[in-house]
């Protein structure tokens, strides 16, 4: 690969051949990739001028690659200014377990506290968002895990079209027993259809340690 890149030396002529190759070194760089998609049903609830609250249920499928989940969510958001904002989130999950000796339904819990700026553009908007997370298992297998997380993204407007692109990069990185690293590239999209907030996106995130799977994923999303 280095080869290669040397060889075309990205200039302006060949820079979107170099930029294939980086993209698909870096979803197939390894085979073991998983497909899972996602759903979430929510409710966002204004309760004071900063603070609100959206609570939520989402339903991951792992296609029998991965364990399917049910999360029940409950996210509290507060507007500082119009540069930033916090939000702490409880998340209880429900591991329906089907693969092993030992099988059934487990349940974990986490929360997690988090920052976010938002950055207007001459054209669009960015926003960077600080996250750490704390996970414990309450049944089953598993490991206790602590989480850092960084998000960038970037919203594109689109002249006369609704469903404007927002485009997304997260590193994730835990703590002791696993020290996991994984990076996500995404992109996903929303309007308000009939009073409803409709919501569609992908991600595909690299363990970026080879000791996981790879993972396509597929989201979408409504909330009231």
């Amino acid at each position: 690969m280095l080869w290669v890149l040397h060889k075309f030396k990205c200039t302006m002529k060949n820079s979107w051949i170099c930029l294939a190759l980086l993209v698909a070194q870096f979803a197939f760089g390894q085979s073991t990739i998983e497909t899972n998609a996602w759903l979430k049903l929510g409710h966002k609830s204004s309760l004071s001028e900063a603070w609100s609250l959206t609570t939520s249920g989402q339903y991951r499928s792992g296609f029998g690659m991965s364990n399917d989940q049910w999360l029940t969510e409950l996210d509290f958001k507060k507007s500082v200014n119009k540069k930033w904002d916090i939000g702490t989130e409880l998340r209880h999950y429900v591991v329906f377990d089907r693969k092993g000796g030992i099988q059934g339904n487990f349940q974990r819990a986490r929360v997690q506290f988090s920052a976010e700026r938002h950055i207007n553009l001459p054209v669009g908007k960015a926003h960077i968002r600080y996250a750490v997370q704390q996970r414990q298992v309450l049944t089953g297998s598993g490991n206790n895990k602590f989480t850092a997380r960084i998000r960038g993204e970037f919203d594109l407007p689109i002249k006369n079209f609704a469903w404007d692109p927002t485009f997304g990069v997260e590193y994730l990185a835990s703590g002791d027993p696993d020290f996991d690293r994984s990076l996500r590239l995404g992109v996903s999209t929303g309007d308000k259809i009939a009073g409803k907030k409709l919501s569609f996106g992908y991600f595909f995130q690299r363990d970026l340690t080879n000791a996981g799977l790879h993972a396509h994923v597929l989201q979408s999303g409504i909330r009231f």
